[in-house]
């Protein structure tokens, strides 16, 4: 919860878009957040005018009444949007008790046969794709077990690439990393995706967690991963 607390203005502000963001557009009406969030009306009434004066929520006449919809092109409003998706998901994966998410030592694994089939993309998308989790189980205090130290690949390049990325991600949450991540540079610089054109702009976009390494990977892998 303090993630999205942190937003907003007032508890009404939040408990309006809460609902705003939970909802499908054009659905609610000031009056009907009032009934939903307990708020008195004229608190919503005031509060819903000052989002639709900043444009951070659109009105769309429909009779008598004024549906309301977020403009998620708004970064606050996506920023908003995010925080409460996450809240919704950390709350659904706490009640259903079920580890979906895979521990460093099983991505390891699975890193080590992909590569053994000479398939160093897959290696690659599965690497991306558990360590983009870390922030995830970091809220559910599943860290402790996620993050325990694997068995070598058995290739040093993706050793470091793993244990960088794991630092990068821990880095961006404020936690801090596990004594396996720290790792010498390689010997020679590596681009895991290639020395094409992409390889300058790896160079400019690369986390100071890989860079260090000698590893040119553009942070844009794990967001689109």
């Amino acid at each position: 919860m303090s993630g999205a607390t942190a937003l907003f203005r007032t508890e009404v502000q939040r408990d309006v878009l809460r609902d705003l963001v939970l909802s499908a557009d054009n659905t609610r009406t000031a009056a009907d957040l009032a009934r939903s969030t307990g708020h008195p009306p004229s608190s919503v009434a005031r509060e819903v005018a000052r989002l639709v004066d900043a444009g951070l929520v659109r009105t769309t006449p429909r009779g008598r009444r004024h549906l309301l919809s977020a403009d998620y092109a708004d970064p606050f409003m996506a920023a908003v949007r995010d925080a409460f998706a996450a809240e919704a998901t950390i709350e659904a994966e706490r009640d259903r008790g079920v580890r979906w998410w895979s521990t460093m030592p099983e991505v390891a694994e699975r890193v080590r046969d992909a590569l053994a089939d000479d398939d160093s993309v897959w290696a690659n998308r599965m690497l991306c794709d558990a360590v983009n989790q870390i922030p995830l189980v970091a809220a559910l205090d599943g860290l402790d077990v996620m993050l325990a130290a694997p068995e070598p690949i058995g290739d040093d390049r993706w050793d470091a690439l793993l244990a960088g990325a794991v630092r990068y991600r821990l880095r961006l949450i404020d936690r801090s990393a596990p004594s396996w991540t720290e790792r010498d540079p390689l010997p020679a610089w590596w681009w895991p995706g290639g020395r094409g054109a992409r390889a300058v702009l790896a160079m400019q976009r690369t986390p100071p967690e890989l860079s260090r390494l000698g590893i040119w990977f553009d942070a844009r892998n794990f967001t689109g991963a």
